[in-house]
């Protein structure tokens, strides 16, 4: 696609911009399996792509298609999150304990419907499982669904939510919760504390993690409606290369009526219904995640409202300092590139 004529009144270097087109086009990363780009520049797109692969993706892709965005769903939650710790602020902070000693003083009291699969769990406060330092192992069970198994001694719905309790098992292949990899905030990297904080909010605001999103945030930006309750169940991921496809927008669901999203067994009922997945399998088209890095960059700030805390944006796009003293490049929810920040100082008509 040739950039638009208003790229020259902008200052935009036309002929590198059509370089930079032509090598997402012609990448075989984008030939053989799609791919797009949108590219905004002081608030206008000044160019955008969309490549049908040769050998899958969306048939065609175009500017309609919604893609999984994977891990950069933690993101979109982390913005959830700190509309919460505001909304919530006098009932929860970073510091709060997620799990607590008891069932009446935790953010998840079902986890204490059964004995703790590790004490250590007590110890993790809702810092550690925004900043991906809950302990819990990471790899995630993509081939749903499969056998699975209670841990032996533990009953319970096979659904998300009592997966990262430990309460039940894949049969072989994929790692197991009932026992943390190490202490919450110790180490990092670590997926399934999100999943906790998604049932704390759920817990708290009453409301799945799509809808509140949706309604104080999304769709102040322009995201289409039907993202606030679409829900996907599926998860037809076969190999490295294929993803979750739509015309729709949505969140992964981890449990609920025909749901095997990461494994979550339908036919176990749970009194919880469905939970949006809130480390990954949000899907949304190029120009709808491009709204979302606009909001990020603009921190947190939408036309003339704040949706979003500034003061969150910044902590949560500061390195997370673990208990030990060692930081990886993550904050809470957002990995840190220090040196993107550095550059963007140097041009703040760009912020």
């Amino acid at each position: 696609m040739a950039a638009p004529p208003l790229c020259a009144s902008l200052g935009v270097d036309v002929e590198k911009l059509a370089e930079a087109l032509r090598f997402h086009d012609e990448a075989p990363a984008s030939t053989d399996f799609g791919a797009a780009l949108v590219v905004i520049h002081r608030g206008h797109v000044i160019a955008e792509s969309y490549t049908t692969g040769s050998e899958g993706g969306p048939q065609p892709w175009t500017r309609q298609t919604c893609n999984d965005i994977t891990s950069s769903t933690k993101s979109v939650f982390g913005t959830a999150v700190g509309v919460f710790l505001k909304e919530f602020s006098d009932d929860i902070s970073l510091e709060t304990p997620l799990v607590g000693t008891s069932q009446n003083d935790s953010l998840i009291p079902q986890i204490w419907e059964q004995p703790l699969t590790d004490e250590r769990k007590t110890l993790m406060k809702v810092k550690h499982a925004l900043s991906m330092t809950s302990g819990h192992e990471s790899r995630e069970p993509w081939l749903a669904p499969s056998p699975r198994m209670h841990t032996p001694g533990y009953a319970g719905p096979l659904q998300m939510y009592a997966y990262s309790f430990g309460w039940w098992r894949f049969i072989e292949g994929v790692p197991a919760h009932d026992t943390l990899m190490f202490e919450p905030g110790t180490a990092f990297y670590s997926n399934y504390g999100l999943e906790l904080m998604a049932l704390a909010m759920k817990n708290m605001s009453g409301e799945e993690v799509g809808p509140y999103v949706y309604d104080r945030v999304l769709k102040a930006i322009g995201m289409p409606v039907g993202i606030r309750e679409n829900r996907y169940t599926l998860m037809p991921y076969t190999d490295d290369y294929e993803h979750n496809w739509s015309d729709e927008a949505g969140w992964g669901s981890g449990g609920g009526e025909g749901c095997n999203a990461y494994g979550a067994d339908s036919s176990s009922a749970s009194p919880l219904g469905p939970n949006s997945i809130a480390g990954s399998t949000f899907r949304c088209t190029a120009r709808d995640f491009a709204r979302l890095g606009y909001l990020w960059l603009r921190n947190g700030r939408w036309g003339g409202a704040q949706l979003v805390p500034q003061e969150w944006l910044r902590v949560a796009t500061t390195r997370y300092v673990q208990s030990r003293g060692d930081s990886a490049n993550y904050g809470f929810t957002f990995w840190i590139m220090d040196e993107v920040r550095k550059q963007l100082s140097s041009f703040p008509h760009f912020l």
